[in-house]
């Protein structure tokens, strides 16, 4: 079954830093790049797979998830009026600086 795919405001998508992006993430900056440029490529050509997202801050963190004695919160049921990016930071980064008004989302509820 093919997924819903909405178009959503680049500014309504954020990058989730505890998933590894955002600010500070673990991917080398060199090959970073080179995803991104990679991405901006694919994105001209016509080819911008949908970015995965949601509408609630995912809880367990990079950081966290893996350590024995963590345990995850509830997950607040409150939906936000923005989008936390679950799979696609690379190409949501190559849609900024495209200057795209939209990107192609799918919205999970992770």
């Amino acid at each position: 079954m093919q997924e819903n795919i909405i178009y959503i405001s680049i500014d309504k998508v954020l990058p989730t830093e505890e998933l590894g992006h955002g600010k500070d993430h673990e991917c080398p900056g060199v090959e970073c790049e080179k995803i991104i440029q990679s991405k901006m490529t694919d994105i001209e050509q016509g080819s911008f797979e949908p970015i995965q997202v949601c509408n609630q801050k995912p809880i367990v963190t990079a950081r966290l998830s893996g350590q024995e004695d963590y345990v995850a919160p509830p997950k607040s049921e409150q939906e936000e009026s923005f989008f936390y990016v679950l799979d696609g930071h690379h190409r949501l980064e190559a849609a900024k600086r495209l200057g795209l008004d939209k990107v192609p989302t799918i919205r999970s509820q992770k």
